[in-house]
Order: C-alpha cells, then sequence, then structure tokens
C-alpha cells in the first residue's frame, strides 16, 4: 500500500530540476569540455538526423517530380554527406575525449563519498537506514552523473530534430501531427507512473542484490574459511541465498507484469495505431487522391513513426529526470548529511597533554534500554599506565570509543588539559592518540603504508617504519619478503603479496604505534593473538617505547595489569574497582577473584600470590 502512495505521488519538478542540475555541476566542476561537447554533438546530430533520415527524401523525390534539375539536387545532397561527414569526425573526437576524461568525474566523486564516509561519525554506520542509504549513493556515482548529461542532450536532440521534423510534416499536412502525438500523450497519463514502478523495482531489487553479495563474500573472502569448514554453516547460508533469490522472484511477479502492460500499450500505440494509419492515409492520398507528393509521401511512412517515437522518447526523457531525481535523493542524502561530530578548521589543537579526565559520564547506543556507560568519572595523568579489565560487555571498548571521539556522551563530559575535548579541532585532538583496536584492519597496501599511515613514503619515514618493525619483533619477517617493507600486504591486488598469521598480523598493527609516536596510547586487546610470552615480550618492549608516554590498554589477561599503575575493573557500564595490581589483590574482590582464576596459568605461585 505504501508503494502504491509513493508512485502516485505528484512530481516535485522544482526539485527534480534542482537534482538533475546538482549532478551536472560535479561534470562541470570537474571537466566543463564535456558538457559542451554534448551539447553541440547533440545539435549536430540532430541537424545530421533531420537532413538524411528526413529532409532528403522530400529534397530529391519532390524536387524530381516538381521538374527541378539533377544536377541541383546532386549539389544539394552533397553538401548534405559533406555535412554528415564532418559531424563524424566531431563524433570521434568527442567520443576519444569523454572516454579520457569520464574517469576523471567519477574519482571527483568517489572522492567526495569517501571523505563523507570518513566525517560521519561510527554510530552512522551502525544505523541499517544510513547504511542502506549509503550503498545506494556509491552506486550513484558518474554512471548517473553522465546519465543525466545524457538526459539533457537528448532533451537538446528532440528539441531540434522534432522542431525540423514537425515544421516540415505541418507543411505537408497537419492531421499526420496528430497521429505522431498519441504516444507521447500516454507517456504524459502513464509514463510517470511506470517510472515510479521501475525506480521501486530497482531499489528493491539492490537491498536483495547486498544480501547477495554478503553471501557470496563468505564464501570467497579469507575471513570466512575456516568457519566454512568447521561447521553448517555454508548451508546456512546457502538457505540465506535461496531466500533472497526467492524474494527476487516475488519482487519480478510483483512489478514485471505491470511493466509488461506498459510495454504492450505502448508498442500497440507504435505499431498499430500510428504506423499503420500512417503508411494508410500517406498511400490513400498519394495513389487515389493525388493530393500529395511521392516525396512527400516517403517523408510520412518513413518519419512518422520515427518522429512519434522520439516525440514518447521526449516524453519519456523529461520524466526520466524525475527518476534520476529519486536516485539522486539517495546521493544528495548522504553527501549532505550534517555531520554530529565535525571537523572545525579553526577549533583549537592541545596544546601537548597534561591529564585526560571523565567527569559522570554516560552512554547509550542507540535504540539501547541500558546504558554501555553509566557514571564514569575517572582521571588520567601523562606517563601513566592504566590497565581497564573487566567481562566482555562491560563498557571498556564504549570508553576507547568516546576517548576518540567516535562517539560524544549522552551525559557527562571527557576533558583534555582541562577542556572539553568538542572544543578542539577533531583532527588534532586524535593525533594525540595512537591505537590498535580489537577488530584491527590490515589494508591491502605496502607493510610500509601499513606501519606509518600513509603513502608517498620519504626517506625518513622508511628508517621509522624500519625501527618499529624491529621494535615489534617483525623486522626479520619483513627483511625476508620480496620486497621487504614495499612488498604488498595479502595478495588481493598482488601475487607476491605477503600472508600474516593472526599474530604476525597484530605485530604490524602494534609496529604503528611506535612508528606515530603519540601522546596517548590505546591499546583494545592488542595483544589477543599471542601466547603469554610473546604477550609478556611485547607489552615490555610497548612500555619501553612509550616512556613517558600516557598508556591505556584493555585486557583480558590480566598478567598484563600487574604493570600498571592503576586498574579500573568495569562491570555493566560501571567502575566497581580501582587501584593498583596489589592495592586490589589486597582488597580481595572480584579483581582478586578473577587474578587467582587466571593466575594458575601463566604465573608461578609466587607471582600469584605477592
Amino acid at each position: 500500500m505504501a508503494k502504491d502512495k509513493q508512485t502516485k505521488k505528484k512530481i516535485n519538478w522544482r526539485r527534480t530540476w534542482r537534482n538533475n542540475v546538482y549532478m551536472l555541476r560535479f561534470i562541470a566542476q570537474v571537466c566543463p569540455a564535456l558538457l559542451v561537447f554534448s551539447v553541440i554533438g547533440a545539435v549536430i546530430d540532430a541537424l545530421s538526423s533531420f537532413l538524411l533520415g528526413t529532409y532528403l527524401y522530400s529534397y530529391a523525390l519532390s524536387g524530381l517530380q516538381a521538374g527541378r534539375s539533377v544536377r541541383d539536387i546532386l549539389i544539394g545532397v552533397g553538401w548534405m554527406l559533406v555535412f554528415a561527414v564532418v559531424c563524424q569526425v566531431f563524433f570521434r573526437i568527442s567520443s576519444r575525449y569523454h572516454m579520457s576524461h569520464a574517469p576523471l568525474v567519477d574519482a571527483h566523486i568517489q572522492r567526495l563519498l569517501q571523505k563523507k564516509a570518513v566525517e560521519v561519525e561510527l554510530a552512522c554506520f551502525e544505523r541499517p537506514d544510513f547504511y542502506d542509504t549509503y550503498i545506494k549513493a556509491t552506486g550513484e556515482t558518474s554512471d548517473r552523473a553522465f546519465t543525466v548529461m545524457n538526459h539533457f542532450s537528448n532533451l537538446i536532440y528532440m528539441v531540434v530534430y522534432v522542431g525540423a521534423t514537425v515544421t516540415l510534416i505541418f507543411t505537408i499536412s497537419p492531421i499526420f501531427l496528430l497521429l505522431a502525438c498519441l504516444p507521447l500523450l500516454a507517456t504524459a497519463l502513464i509514463g510517470r507512473r511506470r517510472n515510479r514502478i521501475r525506480y521501486d523495482y530497482n531499489m528493491r531489487r539492490k537491498e536483495i542484490d547486498r544480501q547477495k553479495d554478503y553471501v557470496r563474500r563468505t564464501f570467497y573472502l579469507a575471513d570466512y574459511a575456516k568457519e566454512m569448514r568447521m561447521g553448517e554453516m555454508w548451508q546456512v547460508m546457502f538457505r540465506r541465498m535461496h531466500d533472497s533469490v526467492e524474494e527476487m522472484k516475488v519482487v519480478v511477479k510483483q512489478y514485471g507484469y505491470k511493466n509488461m502492460f506498459f510495454r504492450y500499450l505502448f508498442d500497440l500505440l507504435f505499431d498499430v495505431v500510428v504506423h499503420l494509419s500512417s503508411i494508410l492515409l500517406a498511400a490513400y492520398r498519394t495513389l487515389v487522391t493525388k493530393t500529395m507528393l511521392l516525396g512527400d509521401c516517403f517523408v510520412i511512412i518513413n518519419s512518422l513513426v520515427d518522429l512519434s517515437y522520439r516525440l514518447n522518447y521526449a516524453g519519456d526523457t523529461i520524466l526520466r529526470l524525475d527518476e534520476n531525481s529519486l536516485y539522486i535523493d539517495n546521493l544528495r542524502a548522504f553527501l549532505e548529511y550534517e555531520v554530529q561530530i565535525p571537523e572545525v578548521a579553526d577549533a583549537p589543537a592541545p596544546d601537548g597533554f597534561t591529564a585526560l579526565s571523565l567527569h559522570d559520564v554516560r552512554f547509550t547506543y542507540e535504540g539501547q534500554e541500558r546504558p554501555a556507560l553509566d557514571g564514569i568519572s575517572l582521571t588520567i595523568r601523562r606517563g601513566e599506565r592504566i590497565a581497564l579489565v573487566g567481562h566482555n560487555g562491560a563498557g571498556k571498548s564504549t570508553l576507547i570509543k568516546l576517548l576518540l571521539r567516535f562517539y560524544d556522551p549522552t551525559e557527562g563530559t571527557v576533558r583534555v588539559n582541562g577542556e572539553d575535548i568538542r572544543t578542539y579541532r577533531l583532527s588534532a585532538y586524535r593525533a594525540l592518540y595512537g591505537t590498535v583496536f580489537q577488530d584491527y584492519r590490515l589494508f591491502a597496501a605496502t607493510v610500509g603504508e601499513n606501519v606509518a599511515g600513509h603513502g608517498g613514503l620519504s626517506e625518513g619515514d622508511r628508517e621509522t617504519v624500519t625501527a618499529a618493525l624491529d621494535r615489534a619483533g617483525m623486522a626479520d619477517k619483513i627483511a625476508s619478503l620480496p620486497h621487504d617493507m614495499d612488498t604488498n600486504v595479502t595478495r588481493e591486488f598482488d601475487k607476491e603479496g605477503a600472508q600474516f598469521s593472526g599474530g604476525e598480523a597484530q605485530k604490524l598493527a602494534i609496529a604503528r604505534i611506535f612508528a606515530a609516536s603519540p601522546e596517548i596510547v590505546l591499546l583494545d586487546e592488542p595483544t589477543s593473538a599471542l601466547d603469554p610470552i610473546a604477550e609478556q615480550e611485547m607489552y615490555r618492549n610497548m612500555f619501553a617505547a612509550t616512556e613517558g608516554k600516557t598508556v591505556i590498554f584493555i585486557s583480558h589477561r590480566l598478567s598484563s595489569a600487574v604493570t600498571a599503575d592503576r586498574v579500573y575493573l568495569f562491570e555493566q557500564g560501571r567502575i566497581i574497582e580501582q587501584g593498583s595490581h596489589r592495592e586490589l589483590l589486597a582488597l580481595g574482590g572480584k579483581y582478586a577473584d578473577m587474578w587467582h582464576k587466571q593466575a594458575d596459568t601463566y604465573l608461578d605461585g609466587e607471582e600469584a600470590h605477592p
């Protein structure tokens, strides 16, 4: 029912026009010559089509019948052919120019989308409606921009061609114009509904295609390979693919008959009403009543159906502008989204780092009733090592996200150097931190770029990366690769790319910290893929490399908390215990209980009971 209401909704022509012009601006900003070529090409293509496809019959045959000399007729035809040759040369040049410059437009739009994707807050990607809008927006890049350009070019073509042809047919007999306009009238009456149905179908199909694409990824991405072989999740994925196909069948059934009806109706109008009627009427007037010249008869028979198609196509193109607008709405909704945690260029940067504090901080994820953090207050000073411990879901990782301003607190404030972090320039504030997330990712780029966090490595950058790899215990491994630090990570785009184990990949992620040398180091389970011995070695290296820096780390292995200046134990979004490792053991609370349960697995008795 909602779909039908949407289908019958009147076109907002003002918004339609603005949306289509909005897309043309992308081309104008990058390569305005593409628009110039498009307009000129539409005009000369229309003139060429009219001269050679319509006017030539009337000019030659009617001229001969009227007694004009063959020489004069051939000269006129010759000039028409010269014009056609010039048009073809122009089209070749225009096509070559389009091929070489169209990718620039695509790159421009992609940059805008990618820049916006980085700017929007993390919460956006956790909302299905916003994520769907983003996926649909990414599908409306240069293809939609050039679709709009082609539609405007088609309209220019139609104005020139149809104007010339209508003028010629009108001089022959105005009654034929009425036949040619019947399909256009049908388009005006029902074309809008047809376009809405087509849009609804495409949007439903995109949603289903996203589900199918996810299933396909689970079968070819290495991230899922082991689980696929250890259980029956492949059957679950098969079922999901089957359900997607069944859903697609329902969608095709829902919209297929409607589309078929519209196609049949227009074919009937063109092939029977316009084509057959025009042939019979023109033949009758030429052969029976002798009121039409032979050349004019050829013009009517040859061009009337074509004119009818083009008139209808012109009407359909105008409605396609509305269809474009529906797609462009998705792109604009994403690009014009007002970022809730924006980068303010003239905001101040933190002047170094002295202290970080949280004051009665509360935070609840969208759609959740129970807060993920509930009344957190703490202060961390420069040079301190802080351990955040607790069971999964206790709020530790959420706290890290708030410190990095991926989210802002629902209540309370986070302050650095006594100032609310919302007053700082976002990029400058985040530059204080070096992070290794629990769900860290390595990119399909070189080892050096992954560690440095940027491309175009200078000689100084390479020295920094080398030192960072050495501290992370990966120097020998990287030196053994075919191209050292210039070796690509993964074989996504390079057959010689390096494949790393979980522990090796984690060491590379940690090497980023050594390379960045930030004021504050945030570690969210950074050593989960390492064995206890390697973990202890990594922490020793980390603490040595960050001497004088502030380190905040999350770890389920409490052995790492021994070296912390202060430990915070989280439970259900609250801090239930805090103090040094020895103080918490002496307290004999939940931390001590967790410690003694873990101690036997990695510590001797003397260390377990200090």
